[in-house]
């Protein structure tokens, strides 16, 4: 199921180029649509969260809810965060041999890697379930989970970027969904009476310490951790 390459895979030249410039080109294009379709103050504010969201500590959990709050419409949070996903996704994967040589930059992805070899020892299940185990990650708003992360451990498990792509690409589209329509259910409910928005978010809350500790429970069990 899995077509397994080499750890140090390293595509062409060719390759390369095409997918991250492609990538940053697609980027670059919708910031100067972003320019001409949103007012000056919003579009300053929805590059800022777009920025903000790509450094460590910062997340989907925290930034889609809060251009929700502001008044972006879903599908642009959903473009924006699904095309930085994306860009960081090809810039990780088939360079990351490269990106390691950089100062600064690679001692920056030293500590990525590291972060992520301790994540695989403490959460076997990402490596027993393979693929699946990697989509849930990527989806799930936990651990730190990002695209930067999720190639990363791609990268260590020795899976292919055509198979990583994907996987980020679909994570982050039902991420985002789930986020941004979470919010905004939240948000209507808080005009509606603010005691309903905070029962719901009392009891997304609720279920999702239910899912988790559901879920390491079976994992444990499943697949245990070696010593």
């Amino acid at each position: 199921m899995n077509e397994e390459i080499p750890p140090y895979y390293t595509p062409s030249l060719k390759i390369r180029l095409a997918m991250t410039f492609g990538m940053f080109g697609l980027l670059a294009v919708f910031i100067i649509w972003l320019f001409a379709y949103l007012p000056t103050d919003q579009f300053i504010l929805g590059v800022s969260l777009f920025a903000l969201y790509m450094a460590p500590g910062a997340g989907k959990e925290s930034v889609v809810p809060v251009m929700m709050g502001f008044g972006f419409p879903w599908w642009v949070v959903l473009a924006g965060i699904v095309i930085i996903d994306m860009t960081l996704a090809v810039l990780i994967s088939f360079n990351f041999d490269l990106l390691l040589k950089i100062p600064i930059l690679g001692q920056v992805l030293m500590f990525f890697t590291g972060k992520t070899n301790n994540l695989l020892q403490r959460k076997p299940w990402i490596k027993g379930l393979s693929v699946g185990g990697l989509l849930i990650f990527m989806y799930v708003p936990f651990m730190g989970s990002s695209a930067i992360d999720t190639s990363i451990i791609g990268r260590l498990l020795s899976i292919h970027p055509k198979i990583i792509l994907p996987i980020v690409l679909v994570g982050s589209i039902l991420a985002t969904l789930t986020m941004a329509f979470g919010a905004s259910a939240i948000i209507n409910l808080w005009f509606v009476h603010p005691l309903y928005a905070i029962g719901a978010v009392a009891g997304v809350i609720a279920c999702g310490a239910l899912i988790y500790f559901g879920w390491k429970k079976f994992t444990a069990r499943r697949f245990p951790k070696k010593e």
